[in-house]
């Protein structure tokens, strides 16, 4: 069946270079392939970048090409009117330093978003029409600020065109697809594809740099426009030119000599780097699902549900709730005659001030004990039981002076007799009025006692604490 095309490109240079001159653009030579073929070709197209499509009203009609008659005439009729059976979107080559879905430097929206803003025009107005990515040779000035490049620069930048930079173009395409899924777009791998055939070993290897390209933006030669039209033929057709073209004479003399085996290295390449895009990921999910739904596994199932209908565990279950309840309530009732003595002191008509005596309380008993209660408590018993046994001449002993001590200073600084009349008066029985011993003291402990604190007297003085309580005895 002869091929009938009617194109529409959203385009720039690298699909028609108009200051090259008549065959230095992509559908001049589409046309010619077409026809050798037997089919029919027409095309139309404007220029611009990704953005400014996005922002017009409706696509420009700008093109017009040697041999080609445009079937759209936009002085009648509109966009939507045509019946396009190819819409072709060009990205910029030179954008691909961010992500495809990156905002631009200079702006609000990437060039996703913009596309995505043109594939909602065009999927209005040409529902019916094939979407494409035309990937087109990215920008030689990146890696020469010369023209024409050294070798090892241009080595390089083929090496780009056909790594990173179809990389670029495959996640574009990918996420519209997802975005727009019934855009369905299909890429045209031009780079890539081009880059192949002009690397060192390639097939075309021999074709210098400047009968390639005119300039770092980089405009092709009648050649490059030539070889982008075999790749875009394969891609958009899904077959090879026709092979009995006859390669005119302003073609590269290598392409004409090796023109049947450029074909079959075209097809074979592009069909490589256009399968990076197919989802053909989809297909193998499809195997393990038909496994999964096999009868075994069904069969299975309803073993399961035979082996569920053991209800023994239910009636186990039912009885040990029973037991648990009634430690619970055990738990439980202990706290309640806790709460009933807070309710008591009702007369106070606070918690808060329940509270405050009962700090105040340890304090009222002894004021040298801290307020930890109840350890310290034990030991204030113990400290008065052991107050209670340490008593001299009637007075309490200072905590670490015990009787032995005081036995020892009075036989130190006392005479057997005053110590024979201290024994004595403490002796004696008590008034029950005064309250301490009735029988006169001698005069001999008010001025010659040696429990005075002279600097006369030979003994030691005495501690401060010995002092004290013998000071209280007299």
């Amino acid at each position: 069946m002869p091929i009938e095309t009617n194109q529409y490109f959203f385009g720039n240079s690298l699909v028609n270079f108009s200051e090259g001159g008549a065959q230095t653009n992509l559908p001049y030579w589409l046309n010619q392939l077409t026809l050798e073929a037997g089919g029919t070709y027409d095309v139309n197209g404007g220029f611009g970048f990704l953005r400014q499509f996005a922002d017009r009203l409706e696509p420009a009609n700008e093109w017009g090409f040697q041999g080609i008659t445009g079937q759209w005439d936009d002085d009648t009729e509109r966009f939507a009117d045509q019946a396009f059976s190819q819409v072709i979107i060009t990205p910029g080559n030179f954008i691909q330093d961010l992500a495809p879905t990156a905002n631009y430097p200079d702006g609000n929206i990437s060039p996703v978003d913009a596309t995505e803003s043109i594939l909602a025009t065009v999927l209005t107005d040409q529902p019916n029409a094939q979407i494409f990515v035309y990937q087109g040779w990215s920008d030689l000035a990146a890696f020469s600020e010369t023209f024409p490049p050294s070798e090892s620069s241009i080595e390089r930048y083929y090496d780009y065109n056909q790594e990173d930079y179809h990389t670029w173009f495959v996640d574009y395409v990918d996420t519209l697809n997802a975005s727009t899924p019934d855009a369905n777009i299909t890429l045209i791998p031009v780079a890539p594809v081009l880059a192949s055939l002009l690397e060192e070993g390639g097939p075309l290897a021999a074709i210098s740099t400047t009968e390639l390209f005119t300039d770092s933006a980089p405009h092709g030669t009648e050649t490059t426009y030539f070889l982008a039209s075999l790749i875009t033929y394969q891609a958009t057709n899904g077959e090879p030119a026709p092979a009995s073209f006859d390669v005119p004479a302003n073609i590269h003399p290598l392409v004409a000599e090796n023109y049947t085996e450029l074909l079959d290295y075209i097809e074979v390449q592009t069909t490589n780097y256009m399968d990076m895009v197919v989802p053909t990921p989809e297909l193998e999910p499809e195997t393990p699902v038909e496994e999964t739904p096999e009868e075994e596994t069904v069969d299975e199932t309803p073993e399961e549900p035979i082996i569920a209908p053991e209800a023994a565990p239910p009636p186990e279950v039912t009885p040990d709730p029973a037991p648990l309840p009634a430690p619970e309530a055990e738990v439980v009732s202990p706290p309640e005659p806790e709460l009933a003595p807070e309710d008591t002191p009702e007369l106070e008509g606070s918690l808060e001030a329940e509270r405050a005596p009962a700090l105040e309380l340890p304090p009222a008993s002894d004021t040298n004990l801290e307020p930890p209660a109840e350890p310290e408590t034990e030991t204030e018993t113990e400290t008065e039981t052991e107050t209670e046994t340490e008593m001299w001449r009637g007075q309490e002993l200072e905590q670490g002076v015990t009787v032995a001590d005081m036995m020892a200073a009075e036989a130190l600084y006392c005479t057997p007799e005053q110590i024979a009349e201290a024994e004595a008066f403490y002796a004696a029985e008590q008034s029950g009025d005064l309250g301490f011993p009735t029988v006169p003291m001698s005069t001999f402990y008010a001025q010659e006692s040696p429990y005075n604190d002279s600097e006369e007297d030979e003994s030691a003085p005495l501690s401060a604490s010995l002092k004290t309580i013998v000071t209280d005895i007299l």
